[in-house]
């Protein structure tokens, strides 16, 4: 094996060209698939990394026709009825997120991410504090809750990894809170998150949070950990029969509600890993693609080979060691190319992990490790035994007679050999046009949701959401001074220079993915509440709808004569309109909205505020003075980049209050809008990547196909050019040969497509899967390019010197 490896290295050096090229294939084609394995393996293929992962469970409240509701959360009343009678879980626990200001060097509140926990949280996951002591069930109440654990970044960065530090204070908002403990090195939840947790703290449950009442404030998310020998199956039937007696118990609040138990791992994973696996095997047809293209090379390059190994089998080598020796120079080739490979995955990981979609799951452990090493070793052998066992015994039988006949000048490979090397061909071709219909589908699905119009001008708008700024106990204060105090950071704002315009809004920003769905009644028509029949609302200033620009459509804007003393009044969009009022005109209309009763002033156009894909809601818009608000979100529309002004703008906002918090990772409307599209973007950019990837190494393999045909039938065509045959005639013959494997290619590439489109029609938007426009711009673009490849063999045959060909024999 020593000798074999020497000679394979040897070998190769003296084929620079055939190298280089076979090099760059495979390193194209094991890199894209080192890189997409390494981020399918950290977001869906790793197990979670606590104790027994395999026994933790999400429980997801559903509703009564078994849908799920709010991404799997429930409310604090059902949670804490669910872990008041449930038999099965050695601990459920409830997670929520939430935010405080902690002071930064300058003294400004700088936004710390937590999450709140119940007392279970770190019995289920089994991870207790390394410093300090979990959460007690008592701390869970309001007024006993501040507490906090820290996670060990924000001990080292805060306190600098102090150990005395349990039993001290941290400011969070301006309160003091008790530090009680320090999680371990490592210790993440969610699962490594791009945005991880600070600290850790109690939910804080109110008196309200423990009777049912008029909230429904769907913000936990619950997991636990099986009990000993208790199924999946068991625990979700023994929680229906728990959420059986609630509804039974409560109709008004839980009639119909439903239980599922899935694992936790599928309930972080389970909406993205369709579309993971999507792309592993569209990468994997790139791989094979390479292959195909590194065989086809093997093959041509082996019957130049010809009486090289001819000449190995007169002194004696057996064919077992030919064959040995040919695959280890396959190997060695593969592991090279899996060297540039992985190089080209480290740079490619940190590209894909900054275009992958926010809110994946696990996202931060993607990393080109051990495992994703180990994969790409594997696939390297496994590549270079695939490309290299056929050529090997197809060179391992040599015609000694016809390989050693006048030194070997010529050597003509047989019938079999040419219809694998077609055979190739015709499959690099097919699996390219499987990955150029996949590419034209989601480009065609992304270019159909970008053409919606979303209702509003959301780029160059920057949203500062500057919280609630109210103390326990002095909610009353807190509503009479939050919209005067709103308006003065409003004034502020607006002078910064670079900001055309500016306006307040108190309730979901559009594009946040946050609602606000209230009640309304109208007289006469009764009541309309819930999804798809109450109405989502905002408090705005007056100029807001115009920063936006959204079209009035009929009546006015609202105005600054809109006061707390002066009549009620909203403005609703048209599908407002057309829900509450469709055969009168709803100007002039009266409504009640959480029981104070508006006109209707405005009607003015849809805004599609839950992204392009979501369907338009009724919507209002009341006067920010006629509101009572606790918090409120600033929206400016600048000149240039908004981000740019971002500096500015807090400076401002601090200079009315140093004490002003802002919170939020996103601050453009344009950054909101991007993380709705990201995921589609994201498969649409892969998907044309690999297509552009099978397409050129499909046109590499016809070019280096039809180079090898040309050189070894130099001297036919010197005899057809001495007996008359024009170089037109000698271009078709060539071209003839190469567009006979590329039509082979595509009829079976047609096919396979068809089965391909329809297994992705759920990724696509408004777009069928057999579009015909997309299947004929991919055979299309794969015939150029076939033609393209097969040109310059063409006219070098065409240049052939019958007189220097014929001399050669």
């Amino acid at each position: 094996m020593r000798d074999d490896f020497k000679t394979a290295i040897r070998s190769l050096r003296k084929s620079p060209t055939f190298t280089a090229v076979a090099l760059i294939v495979l390193a194209l084609g094991i890199g894209a698939g080192t890189a997409i394995f390494s981020v399918v393996d950290a977001v869906v293929l790793r197990g979670l990394p606590f104790d027994e992962h395999d026994r933790l469970v999400a429980v997801q409240e559903r509703g009564s026709h078994g849908g799920e509701l709010f991404g799997g959360t429930t409310t604090p009343q059902t949670y804490l009825d669910w872990r008041a009678e449930q038999r099965s879980f050695e601990g459920l626990a409830a997670v929520s997120s939430t935010s405080f200001g902690l002071r930064n060097a300058e003294g400004h509140p700088e936004t710390v991410r937590a999450t709140r926990v119940t007392a279970e949280f770190f019995k289920v996951l089994r991870v207790p504090p390394m410093l300090g002591r979990p959460f007690t069930t008592a701390e869970e109440s309001y007024g006993r809750h501040r507490v906090a654990i820290l996670s060990y970044g924000l001990w080292q960065r805060q306190f600098g990894a102090d150990p005395g530090v349990i039993g001290k204070t941290i400011g969070l908002d301006d309160e003091p809170w008790e530090i009680v403990g320090v999680m371990p090195r490592g210790f993440a939840y969610p699962v490594a998150s791009a945005l991880p947790t600070d600290l850790y703290v109690p939910p804080a449950f109110r008196d309200e949070d423990r009777v049912r009442g008029n909230s429904h404030n769907y913000d936990r998310t619950v997991i636990g950990r099986l009990k000993p020998g208790v199924s999946i199956v068991q625990a979700s039937d023994q929680m229906n029969r728990v959420a059986a007696g609630l509804g039974a118990q409560y109709p008004d609040w839980a009639k119909g509600m439903r239980v599922r138990v899935v694992t936790l791992h599928e309930h972080l994973v389970g909406e993205v890993r369709s579309w993971m696996v999507m792309l592993l095997g569209a990468v994997a047809l790139v791989l094979l693609i390479a292959c195909a293209n590194v065989a086809n090379l093997m093959l041509a390059r082996a019957t130049v080979r010809g009486p090289e190994i001819a000449i190995r089998a007169a002194l004696g080598a057996s064919r077992p060691a030919i064959v040995r020796g040919l695959l280890v120079e396959s190997i060695v080739l593969s592991l090279a190319g899996a060297v540039i490979g992985v190089l080209l995955a480290w740079v490619g990981v940190h590209a894909i992990v900054a275009w992958l979609p926010e809110g994946l799951p696990r996202v931060a452990s993607v990393a080109i490790d051990v495992r994703v090493l180990a994969a790409a070793v594997g696939a390297a052998l496994a590549t270079g035994v695939g490309f290299g066992l056929v050529p090997a015994l197809q060179s391992s039988r040599p015609n000694l007679s016809t390989s050693l006949k006048d030194g070997g000048r010529s050597s003509t490979a047989g019938a079999g050999s040419h219809r694998l090397r077609g055979a190739l061909v015709i499959s690099e071709v097919a699996l390219a046009v499987v990955l150029l219909v996949g590419a034209g589908l989601f480009t065609s699905s992304f270019a159909r949701l970008m053409e919606i119009d979303p209702g509003f001008d959301y780029k160059q708008v920057l949203a500062v959401n500057v919280g609630p700024r109210w103390q326990p106990g002095k909610l009353a204060e807190a509503f009479r001074q939050t919209g005067p105090y709103t308006m003065q950071m409003l004034e502020a704002v607006s002078r910064v220079p670079g900001v055309q315009a500016s306006a307040a809004v108190s309730g979901a920003l559009p594009l946040s993915g946050s609602w606000n769905n209230s009640k309304v009644t109208i007289p006469g028509r009764g009541v309309f509440e819930g999804l798809g029949e109450g109405i989502e609302h905002r408090s705005v200033t007056p100029g807001y709808l115009r920063l936006l620009r959204v079209p009035l459509l009929r009546g006015r804007h609202l105005t600054d004569d809109d006061r707390a003393n002066t009549q009620p009044v909203i403005v609703i969009n048209q599908a407002a309109a057309r829900k509450y009022w469709p055969d009168q005109d709803a100007l002039g209309q009266r409504l009640t909205l959480n029981g104070q009763e508006r006109v209707v002033v405005g009607i003015v156009g849809d805004i599609r505020d839950f992204g392009l894909e979501a369907p338009v809601r009724q919507e209002g818009y009341i006067p920010l003075a006629q509101a009572r608000i606790l918090g409120a979100t600033l929206v400016m529309r600048t000149a240039g980049d908004p981000l740019k002004l971002l500096p500015a703008v807090k400076a401002a906002i601090w200079s009315v209050s140093r004490d002003q918090r802002i919170s939020g990772a996103v601050f453009t409307l344009e950054g909101y809008m991007d993380r709705l599209i990201a995921q589609r973007r994201f498969n649409m950019a892969l998907l044309a990547l690999f297509g552009v990837l099978g397409l050129t190494i499909s046109a590499v393999g016809i070019y280096g196909v039809m180079a090898y045909l040309v050189a070894q039938r130099t001297s036919e065509i010197g005899v057809r050019m001495a007996l008359g045959a024009t170089p037109g005639a000698v271009v078709a013959m060539v071209l003839r040969r190469a567009g006979l494997l590329v039509a082979l290619g595509l009829a079976v590439g047609t096919g396979a497509s068809w089965y391909f489109s329809a297994a992705v029609k759920s990724f696509l938007f408004q777009v069928e899967p057999n579009d015909p426009r997309v299947f004929v711009g991919a055979l299309l673009v794969l015939a150029l390019a076939g033609l393209a490849a097969s040109l310059v063999p063409a006219r070098r045959a065409a240049a052939v010197d019958p007189i220097i060909a014929l001399r050669r024999e």
